[in-house]
C-alpha cells in the first residue's frame, strides 16, 4: 500500500509537468501564422570523356538548395541522402550547406533526400529525385544525338509551408534571406543553377496565355468553318429532297353524272304528269 501511495504521488507531478511543458509549447507558437520555405531540389549529370576504369560515364551531383541560393541551414539542421546501395556509404549525412553530394556512375537510379528540420517537433520530408544521365529524346532523334559535353539537368522547385510555427523555429526560417548566398562546390555546377524570379515566372504565364489564346483562337476559326459547311450541306440536301419530289397532281371537275340523270329522269316525270292533268281536264 505505501508503494501504490509513493507511485501515485509521483506520477502526479510528472503528468503535470508534461502538462506544463504542453502548454508552454502551445503557448510558444504563433497562431494564424503560416511561413512558406521555397527549396530546390534535383541532379545535374556531366558525361565524361570516356569511360574510367570502373565504367563510369558520367559525373553527376544530386543537391538541395534555395532558389536563388540561399542559405537554407537556418531552419535545416540535416539532409540525408540516400543513394544506390553500389554505392561505398550510400547513406551520406550533411549538417551544413552547400547540401550537395557528387559521385561517378554509369546509371539512373532514384534517390531521397531526406530533410530535418531544425525544429524537432516538425517532421521530416523525404523527397524522391530520380538522377538523369541521358536527356529525354526527341521524336526521330538518334541515341547520341545530344551535344557532347552538354549536361543533364533534372530538377524541381517546390515549398514547404509551415502552419502555426514556434516564435523560434520562425525566427530561425526568417534569417535565411539575411545571409551570405551559397554555392555548389563544383564550379560547373554553380554555373548551371538558374535563379528563380518574379520576371521569369511573369515571361513564363505570359507564353502560356499567347498559346493559349492562339489555341482558343484556332478552335474559334474551326466551329466557324464548321458551321459554314454545315449550312452548305443543309442547302445541298434541301435542294436533293426538292429535286426528288413527284410532280403535283392536277385533279380537274367533271360532271356528276348520277346527279345529271337524276335531274332528266325528274323532268320526265313532272311532263307526265301534267300530260294527265290536260287530260283529265278535257274529260
Amino acid at each position: 500500500m505505501g508503494a501504490t501511495g509513493i507511485s501515485n504521488s509521483s506520477s502526479q507531478p510528472q503528468n503535470q509537468q508534461q502538462q506544463q511543458q504542453k502548454s508552454s509549447s502551445d503557448a510558444s507558437r504563433l497562431p494564424n501564422t503560416t511561413i512558406c520555405v521555397p527549396i530546390v531540389y534535383g541532379s545535374i549529370a556531366f558525361q565524361l570523356k570516356k569511360p574510367d576504369s570502373n565504367n563510369n560515364t558520367h559525373q553527376w551531383t544530386l543537391y538541395l538548395r534555395g532558389p536563388n541560393n540561399e542559405d537554407l541551414s537556418p531552419g535545416i539542421a540535416k539532409v540525408v541522402f540516400q543513394l544506390h546501395p553500389s554505392f561505398p556509404q550510400p547513406v551520406r549525412e550533411l549538417t551544413a550547406p552547400p547540401f550537395e553530394v557528387t559521385e561517378k556512375g554509369w546509371g539512373e537510379f532514384e534517390a531521397t533526400i531526406r530533410i530535418v528540420w531544425r525544429d524537432v517537433g516538425e517532421k521530416a520530408m523525404v523527397l524522391a529525385h530520380t538522377i538523369k544521365l541521358y536527356p529525354p529524346l526527341a521524336p526521330n532523334a538518334l541515341p547520341d544525338s545530344t551535344k557532347e559535353g552538354e549536361p543533364v539537368k533534372s530538377e524541381r522547385y517546390d515549398e514547404v509551408v509551415f502552419t502555426d510555427p514556434t516564435e523560434t523555429f520562425h525566427k530561425q526560417l526568417m534569417q535565411s534571406g539575411n545571409l551570405p548566398k551559397v554555392n555548389s562546390q563544383e564550379s560547373a555546377v554553380q554555373g548551371q543553377f538558374k535563379p528563380y524570379t518574379d520576371e521569369e515566372d511573369f515571361k513564363i504565364l505570359l507564353e502560356a496565355q499567347k498559346f493559349i489564346e492562339a489555341e482558343l483562337q484556332s478552335v474559334k476559326d474551326r466551329i466557324l468553318k464548321a458551321d459554314s459547311a454545315k449550312i452548305e450541306l443543309d442547302e445541298a440536301l434541301a435542294v436533293v429532297a426538292n429535286s426528288n419530289k413527284p410532280p403535283p397532281v392536277v385533279v380537274k371537275n367533271t360532271p356528276n353524272i348520277s346527279s345529271t340523270a337524276s335531274t332528266s329522269t325528274g323532268t320526265k316525270r313532272k311532263s307526265s304528269s301534267k300530260s294527265g292533268g290536260s287530260s283529265k281536264r278535257s274529260k
